[in-house]
Parts: C-alpha cells; structure tokens; sequence
C-alpha cells in the first residue's frame, strides 16, 4: 500500500486526489467513447436491423452509466452525509463495465438494475480490500475485475431471447438467452466458466509474486 494509506490500527486513510475536475473530465471521455464501443460494435447502421442494435445499445449504455452515478451518490450519501464527485465518477465507470458484455441483449430496465448493482460491487469490493489493507489507488479491481465479471455473469440471466436472436441469429440448438427468460442454464454456464477459468489463470500468475 501507498505511505500513510492505512493507520497504525489498519484503518484507511483517505488521499485527496490532485484534481477532480481531470477527473470528471477523464470520465466523460470514456463515456462518450463508450459510445464507439459499445454500439459501434454494431459495425453497421445502414440498415433497420443494425440501426434498432446501436439504438437500443446506446440506451442501455447510458442508463447502466447513469445508475451507477446515481446509485454511489445516494449510497455514499446517507452512509457518510457527503457527496462524493470521485466516487460517482467510478460508480460511472462500473455501470459503464457492468452494461458491457450484454447491452445489445437486455433490456432497458434491466441496465438501471446492471449499473446500481455494479455500483454497490465497487463499494462492496472496496470495505473487502480495505480490511485487507490492499491498496488500489484507481479502483480498478473493483470496477475492471469485479463489475466485469458481473457485467458477464448478467447475460446469462438477463439476455432476452428476441435480443439474442436479432443480434446474433437463431441458433437451431436453441435456449440461448436469460436464466430469467426461461433459457434454462446453457448461456449461464458460458460466463460462469469465463469467471472461474480467467480467475484461476491470474491468480496462478499474480500468487507467485
């Protein structure tokens, strides 16, 4: 851990960033790139069924985004009685994260839900980290690993069958969508495998040193 992170009885100490107002700025970029991303990765507007994909995508971007800021900001507010503009840019950054893997594939309700409970990971994993005295000064376990592996996980619970068949075709095996939508467990097991194999490979190489 940094100098001065954690007191003689192990508890945290905040460090003043240098500048929110980068912060806030660093932030808005990545939002407004996560529009590239995430939609973009539609590839092609040029027709209806690309342009419903992207639309919807750039929906559900912006609603898990917005409900990890505004998840953080009422959480931290009544647990503390501060409103914390850093914390809400990564409460931001979480739902951003969170909505990744399935934005083409639930619905829009369902993102406000992906991006609040991302946000609460982010506080979860930072309670967790800081009785370990494990310093992440960027959050960035928080918010890359855990909200990530949430944002994976949900599509096997709430991607809905018509989203998964518009986007990626109908598959003749079939039940390929939400644990939610009746799909049974066979996209479920897909992001589950994901986090346990990816987990298990950084593990081996970061317990080494």
């Amino acid at each position: 851990p940094r100098m001065g992170r954690y007191d003689e009885d192990g508890k945290p100490v905040e460090i003043r960033g240098h500048s929110a107002s980068l912060v806030v700025l660093g932030t808005f970029v990545l939002w407004v790139g996560w529009y590239g991303f995430n939609p973009g990765s539609a590839l092609a507007i040029s027709n209806p069924g690309y342009a419903n994909i992207a639309s919807r995508t750039a929906v559900t971007t912006t609603l898990s985004a917005a409900s990890g800021g505004m998840v953080t900001l009422v959480y931290l507010y009544f647990r503390h009685h501060i409103y914390d503009l850093i914390a809400v840019c990564n409460g931001i950054l979480g739902g951003l994260v969170g909505i990744t893997a399935g934005c083409s594939v639930v619905e829009p309700w369902a993102a406000i839900i992906i991006g609040g409970i991302a946000a609460m990971i982010i506080q979860g994993v930072d309670f967790v980290l800081n009785k370990l005295q494990i310093d992440d000064p960027l959050q960035a376990v928080h918010i890359h690993g855990f909200c990530g592996m949430w944002g994976v996980f949900v599509v096997g619970i709430m991607a809905t069958e018509k989203y998964v068949n518009q986007v990626y075709g109908t598959d003749s095996r079939g039940n390929y969508y939400g644990l939610f939508y009746g799909g049974g467990g066979k996209l479920l097991s897909f992001p589950l495998f994901w986090i346990f194999s990816l987990s298990g490979w950084a593990l081996c190489l970061l317990c080494p040193f």
